[in-house]
């Protein structure tokens, strides 16, 4: 129980933070969104987004098995995907844009095909990048 407790507030707190940023990237206020977007890399994922932006697939996912424990780690792969998601919409490089929304889908779709639960959320946010990643 309290091992679900600690997962459903770590959810909440990152989704709080990433509002914030997605407020501040509204009102134009970008000066500190990207080193505030790699303090979010940092604190939630224990790395700086370098690392997720230059890893392979297979590199982030060994990571992230061998960093967090089971009963979290779907939840936080889901995680990263929605902070490499905003993440890409705050790059001006068409190129890097794509390489961060192509992670977020496959981490997503890891997690779909993981999961023993189904989410409208998370199919809805693939659609999404899939819609963005056609030429």
């Amino acid at each position: 129980m309290l091992e679900k407790d600690y997962i459903m507030r770590l959810i909440r707190q990152f989704f709080e933070a990433l509002e914030k940023l997605i407020e501040k990237r509204e009102k134009g206020n970008e000066t500190t969104l990207q080193m505030e977007t790699n303090g979010m890399y940092r604190g939630y994922f224990h790395q700086p987004q370098e690392f997720f932006y230059e890893a392979s697939m297979d590199i982030i996912l060994a990571y992230m098995q061998a960093r967090f424990p089971e009963e979290e780690r779907l939840q936080r792969i889901e995680l990263l995907a929605e902070l490499m998601h905003f993440d890409a919409s705050l790059k001006s490089s068409e190129e890097t844009q794509t390489a961060l929304e192509q992670k977020a889908l496959e981490l997503l779709n890891f997690a779909d095909t993981h999961s023993d639960t189904f989410s409208f959320g998370r199919r809805q946010k693939m659609k999404e990048i899939e819609d963005f990643l056609k030429p």
